[in-house]
């Protein structure tokens, strides 16, 4: 055999033998790549998130625990519920008791009013007819007294309470009254001028 001969055989062999042998050596490489890879998650373990408190913070109410669901503390909370309501039951007949009182009250006073506006009217009513019927008397006095002569009037005059004369003079022209008041007595006539300065 030949050199060259020899030479060609041996590669044919090397040739042979590396293509058997790269795939399993890639498939050998990349095994031990995968494991290298993954070592580090084996290394450091990941901690195991729990999902319970992120969704209670997100919810817009408290997730319940199964402590607040205890069918004993359940049922105190109804018992002070149902106390409160009977409490806000109770005031709201109070307050009712006491709007009805307030109503019949109300109506106490306005027909109180009612009452005394009817005998307020009834009184100036009165007043108004007696007021009318002095000013007719007096009317009738100064025509009686303005017909006479000074004297004779003067001498009914004297007899006159003061508040009739006051109210007699006033209301009569001052010429009569200048005429009568000379023949009343000096103390009344003094009088009578110093309740007509004053009134005037």
């Amino acid at each position: 055999m030949s050199w060259l001969g020899w030479r060609e055989g041996r590669l044919k062999f090397k040739t042979k033998h590396v293509k058997l042998y790269l795939p399993a050596a890639l498939l050998g490489f990349l095994i031990v790549k995968l494991i290298l890879g993954s070592m580090p998650l084996y290394i450091m373990p990941v901690p195991v998130l729990d999902s319970r408190p992120a969704l209670a913070e997100d919810a817009d109410y408290p997730v319940p625990s199964q402590q607040s669901l205890d069918p004993e503390k359940i049922g105190e909370g109804l018992e002070i519920f149902e106390r409160k309501r009977a409490e806000i039951e109770k005031e709201r007949q109070q307050l009712e008791k006491e709007r009805e009182q307030l109503t019949a009250l109300k109506q106490e006073i306005e027909t109180r009013l009612i009452r005394l506006s009817e005998i307020q009217e009834s009184v100036q009513a009165k007043l108004d007819e007696r007021e009318t019927a002095r000013n007719k008397k007096i009317k009738h006095l100064i025509k009686i007294y303005t017909t006479m002569t000074p004297k004779k009037a003067a001498v009914l005059i004297e007899k006159l309470d003061m508040e009739v004369i006051m109210e007699l003079f006033s209301k009569m022209k001052g010429e009569y009254v200048g005429q009568i008041l000379p023949h009343v007595s000096a103390e009344k006539a003094a009088k009578i001028s110093e309740r007509l300065a004053k009134r005037n």
